[in-house]
């Protein structure tokens, strides 16, 4: 923006000394003072022709392809700077050589070629602009590109180790020890799954659902007595291609912030429901105030993905109401 300003800056002071330089028999003849106000004129009139040219033709008309309105927009500004220039002119002259009047006509031909010449200049200097513009922000992409490179390849070495070491823990693990084996199963699956499975597009409901069996299982295992947690799906087909990870956030935040009261069952409940045209997924939690709020990263993140994968096609709703968090979440197939 810094140099933007400063960029029209010197093109008007360029301007105006060229001006002032046009100027000096007027100037000679006149004075300084009463010199100012037609070259506060002129710059007015140029100014005017160019913004309404760069800031109005072009991004309204020129660049949305309406050729003809653009063209009559532009002979109407060239002709009424044309015509306001020129009268300007003869009015000033008028006053320093008043004993010499010229017809307005007079001045036509030059105020029109000042007009072409400007409005050519501005036009050059406003697309050198864009132009300019345009390669700082592939330039910007393609280190941003590359920063992403860098990073997704450093990762790479760390999903290796992990799958590597849960392997040797695995196999440390005493064979009948059944519950921890499977666990570790579970674990490894997970991991694999957002690791290299959800990095497309769409992915099969039967492996989301899968992943979601997993996430379950293991939350299970590590919850108390007194949490009452319960996992219903029923499926039409599961070869029915989704975004991954739609469900995972909302079933998160559910065993995230579940009630933990050693005096009362605390009931988490997960339900996905197919059709053959559409997903209902839903998921309550018990809570004890204050409890979770919509405005979580991975929330924000989620719904964000669903404006713009399902729009106009999904249905969300989040409600707490006695001591139960509740989400309700349908997709149109």
């Amino acid at each position: 923006m810094r140099r933007y300003l400063l960029f029209h800056l010197l093109f008007w002071l360029m301007y105006i000394a060229f001006t002032i330089l046009d100027m000096q028999g007027f100037i000679s003849r006149v004075g300084w003072p009463l010199s100012f106000l037609p070259l506060l004129m002129n710059c007015t009139l140029t100014a005017l022709l160019v913004y309404v040219h760069t800031l109005v033709l072009i991004p309204w008309l020129l660049e949305r392809k309406r050729i003809v309105w653009y063209i009559a927009g532009l002979l109407v500004l060239v002709s009424g700077y044309t015509l306001l220039r020129s009268h300007s002119q003869k009015y000033w002259d008028a006053v320093a050589w008043p004993d010499e009047p010229m017809a307005v006509s007079s001045y036509f031909k030059w105020n029109f070629f000042y007009a072409d010449w400007f409005v050519l200049i501005s036009t050059l200097l406003l697309f050198t602009q864009k132009w300019s513009e345009q390669k700082q922000q592939v330039k910007n992409i393609q280190i941003d590109q590359l920063q992403t490179e860098l990073k997704y390849l450093r990762l790479q070495v760390n999903p290796h180790f992990l799958f590597n070491g849960l392997n040797t823990i695995y196999g440390f693990i005493d064979s009948e020890n059944v519950e921890a084996r499977e666990m570790m199963v579970q674990f490894s699956d997970l991991l694999r799954y957002n690791l290299y499975e959800a990095d497309v597009d769409a992915i099969a409901l039967g492996r989301e659902i899968d992943h979601l069996r997993n996430y379950v299982a293991l939350q299970k295992a590590r919850s108390n007595d007194n949490v009452e947690i319960v996992l219903e799906i029923v499926t039409a087909d599961p070869s029915v291609k989704i975004a991954p990870l739609l469900f995972m956030p909302f079933v998160e935040n559910a065993f995230k912030h579940a009630s933990r009261d050693d005096r009362q069952i605390n009931r988490i409940r997960i339900g996905l429901y197919q059709t053959a045209d559409r997903i209902r997924f839903e998921c309550d939690n018990s809570y004890r105030p204050p409890g979770p709020e919509n405005s979580g990263i991975g929330l924000a993140n989620v719904i964000r993905r669903l404006d713009l994968l399902y729009k106009d096609r999904y249905s969300l709703q989040i409600d707490k109401l006695d001591n139960n968090y509740s989400v309700r979440l349908t997709i149109n197939l």
